[in-house]
């Protein structure tokens, strides 16, 4: 495998994927996990035909390993997104809070929280976040179009203003 071409991929993918290990785990530990696929990418012979979506079905599937055995280990850990550290780091030219974000991004159910984090962060096409979830394109779009409203909703919620 070239070294500038893995290069290339780690720059262009690593801060997306940590974001995507952090829906399970977190921020250390996603980390890991990330550093595990591209490692495992390096001793691949031969590039997979999509690395993008490689990678993100393998930091996916290595997340949800490591976050089982720590719940077989342990169950005080149960609640993993209760007290979690912030995903999103502040800046003061962004449009949107950091912590309102998260805070909306959390109330979503798991299974619209991964397609979007896969969707605009990942910056994967539908049809590639169903091979990573191993779900139809049909079922993949839905969770997207509802979460993507949910979302709205929610954004909307927080920006009215009570009225006496």
């Amino acid at each position: 495998m070239d070294a500038g071409q893995l290069s290339s991929w780690y720059d262009a993918h690593c801060d997306r994927l940590v974001l995507y290990a952090r829906n399970w785990l977190p921020k250390e530990s996603a980390q890991d996990v990330v550093q595990g696929a591209f490692v495992r990418l390096m001793t691949q012979k031969a590039a997979p035909e999509d690395v993008p979506a490689w990678l993100f079905r393998t930091v996916r599937n290595a997340a949800i390993t490591r976050l089982r055995r720590r719940a077989s280990r342990s169950r005080r850990h149960a609640g993993l997104s209760a007290g979690q550290l912030p995903w999103f780091e502040g800046r003061p030219e962004d449009l949107i809070d950091a912590r309102t974000a998260q805070e909306v991004l959390l109330t979503l159910p798991a299974e619209q929280r991964e397609v979007v984090l896969l969707r605009i962060w990942g910056q994967l096409s539908l049809k590639q976040i169903g091979e990573i979830v191993g779900r139809p394109l049909t079922t993949v779009h839905s969770r997207y179009k509802a979460a993507l409203a949910a979302i709205r909703e929610r954004m909307e919620q927080s920006c009215r203003t009570p009225t006496d």
